[in-house]
């Protein structure tokens, strides 16, 4: 299990069996699912994304021109 924010032991990351062919690392706050996805990189991502959100942050997820 890895600790992706300093400091705050709420979020984990492990890899779980989610239903697709191979394992996922799937992103945890306070024992909740917050995402699954198949690279470290992309759920240490979201979850230093979660904690900005759950802090104020203004995220801004997609731009359409």
């Amino acid at each position: 299990m890895y600790r992706p924010i300093e400091k705050d032991e709420r979020y984990t990351i492990s890899k779980e069996w989610t239903g697709k062919e191979k394992p996922q690392f799937v992103v945890r706050f306070c024992d909740e699912w917050i995402c699954s996805t198949p690279f470290y990189n992309s759920a240490v991502i979201r979850a230093v994304g979660h904690n900005a959100e759950r802090r104020g942050a203004l995220i801004i997820t997609a731009l359409e021109a």
